[in-house]
């Protein structure tokens, strides 16, 4: 029988799975931190003209505000099991 603690953290899993795949999550984040890199690297911000480091901050912007919301998501569903969890129902499984 397994713990509270880890039914919940599968369900967290099962959840952010159902969301973006682990493999989606990862390709997503390594490719926005790679952009950026790239375009850091390229040409500095400071040595950015005006209107392509405002374009570029925006869309860097835009790609933490993803991330965050992603993690939002997980967060929420985390907070949604804790209180399935605590509520004091029980499943029980009928044979």
């Amino acid at each position: 029988m397994e713990g509270k603690g880890e039914r919940i953290k599968e369900e967290a899993k099962r959840m952010k799975d159902a969301l973006l795949s682990k493999e989606t999550t990862e390709h997503v984040m390594k490719a926005g931190t790679e952009l950026f890199l790239a375009l850091d690297s390229i040409i500095p911000e400071s040595r950015m003209p005006a209107d392509a480091r405002k374009h570029y901050l925006a869309a860097k912007r835009e790609f933490l505000l993803m991330m965050k919301s992603v993690i939002d998501a997980n967060l929420e569903a985390v907070d949604n099991l804790q209180g399935r969890e605590s509520s004091g129902l029980k499943k029980i499984e009928v044979k």
